[in-house]
């Protein structure tokens, strides 16, 4: 018997010899996450109500997160923080692979990577065969673009306010192979989603192989109609890759019925998970034809297993992923549908709160539910941006994006499930103090 074939029998046998070690560890990280939720949060989310605009139920939510007292923190967008469950599940799996890093300690992490992936499959409405743990979604972005068969005559459609790895990354790539990538512009001011759509279905041509877009716009707060979008295409044979990094964590999603080919997203923004953890979704018809970017140990029964290949990338941090299995946890105990409400009530108050000054502000987010999410982005002004964010920050504690754009400044807040109607009037007060100050 060769040394691989040894090595294998002996995992096998180990595995049998620690089943019931295994077992407990594949519901360690959804046991810690329902054992931090206070009682009040569960019995608040059995019992109905307006818990959406309940602050009470809301500062127990905050407490699950270690943001120091006063910070208001409205930048999910780019970054929310962990929860201390989820911390503590990443610091206490690292430490226990740091006190014993054999291999016979490091097979348990087989059920936890499987247990995190079901997770994510039942969150996203895909089958687990689909998903693949990624480290952010611009792997995941990466993964598609380098793995698809494209050249001269092919055509990529993107939106022009996708994020650099859904944009920059298919011109490196079309330089290398030959095909063309095609950016569509929506309309500033859309009347409805289907004002959205036609800007992309206008564009559809027999060359056009790939459509990918971000399902709501990082640099507007626009949200496409990813569903419509990707009937459209299907109709017509072209494949859609959907950058969910603004709508992961934030929207109930069901990928199935949204119908896309690829999907991809972070944990670290709106979720609250752990740095370096995110999902690739890849269609169970689709995952064959899909040529994989990293190769490495074990790639012969990595490449039968449908998206698994895609996650296939050497050594992880797999506290981590048992990490991202908990903060998916802590989700559903909130309630998945009341996460979403809440933002975007957040969001709406946001609005009203600035309709309602005598501020000169123009919104580029539109109002309509369904052409926005979690994001909020308005014109004010300001000329020194750089200013602007320091008053958000220095003086009002207020974590934010403030960008130049022209003679005046943009300005994004991302609410999360940490903030509260009193963040809202604190945002609020730091906009007209740094439009004043110019």
């Amino acid at each position: 018997m060769g040394s691989t074939a040894r090595l294998s029998e002996n995992r096998r046998r180990a595995l049998q010899l620690l089943a019931g070690s295994v077992c407990l560890a594949q519901g360690a990280s959804a046991a810690k996450a329902k054992a931090a939720v206070p009682d009040g949060i569960v019995l608040a989310r059995q019992a109905g109500g307006d818990v959406v605009r309940d602050e009470t139920h809301w500062a127990s939510v905050r407490r699950l997160f270690p943001l120091k007292p006063g910070l208001v923190h409205l930048n999910s967008a780019n970054l929310a923080p962990s929860s201390l469950a989820v911390l503590d599940t990443e610091v206490s799996l690292s430490r226990d692979v740091c006190g014993d890093p054999s291999f016979e300690n490091r097979l348990k992490f087989e059920a936890t990577t499987e247990a995190t992936r079901r997770a994510l499959a039942t969150m996203l409405g895909a089958d687990p065969d689909e998903i693949a743990i990624t480290r952010n979604t611009s792997e995941g972005n990466r993964t598609v673009i380098a793995g698809l068969d494209l050249g001269p005559g092919d055509e990529v459609l993107i939106w022009d306010q996708n994020h650099e790895s859904n944009s920059a990354a298919w011109d490196v790539w079309a330089a290398r192979l030959g095909f063309k990538v095609v950016r569509v512009a929506t309309p500033a001011a859309p009347r409805d989603r289907a004002d959205l759509a036609a800007a992309f279905t206008s564009a559809f041509s027999d060359r056009t192989k790939v459509l990918a877009f971000s399902q709501v716009s990082n640099i507007s707060g626009v949200a496409l109609p990813a569903d419509a979008l990707c009937r459209a295409a299907a109709a017509r044979g072209i494949l859609t890759l959907v950058d969910g990094a603004q709508t992961f964590g934030v929207l109930d999603l069901d990928l199935h019925a949204m119908g896309c080919d690829f999907y991809t997203a972070s944990a670290h923004k709106w979720l609250g998970g752990p740095h370096e953890t995110g999902v690739l979704y890849v269609r169970s018809l689709r995952a064959a034809a899909l040529w994989p970017s990293m190769v490495t140990h074990n790639w012969d029964a990595q490449s039968k297993a449908g998206a698994r290949k895609f996650d296939c990338l050497g050594q992880r941090q797999e506290g981590r992923i048992a990490a991202l299995h908990t903060a998916i946890a802590l989700q559903d105990q909130i309630g998945r549908p009341r996460i979403e409400q809440r933002i975007r009530h957040l969001v709406a108050e946001l609005r009203a709160g600035l309709m309602q000054t005598d501020l000169r502000l123009e919104f580029v987010t539109p109002r309509s539910p369904d052409m926005h999410a979690g994001i909020l982005m308005f014109l004010i002004e300001a000329k020194n941006s750089s200013r602007v964010m320091a008053t958000f920050y220095e003086r009002f504690r207020v974590s934010a994006l403030a960008t130049p754009a022209g003679d005046r400044t943009l300005v994004r807040f991302s609410p999360n499930i940490y903030n509260s109607r009193a963040d809202v009037l604190t945002a609020l007060a730091a906009v007209a103090n740094a439009v004043m100050k110019g």
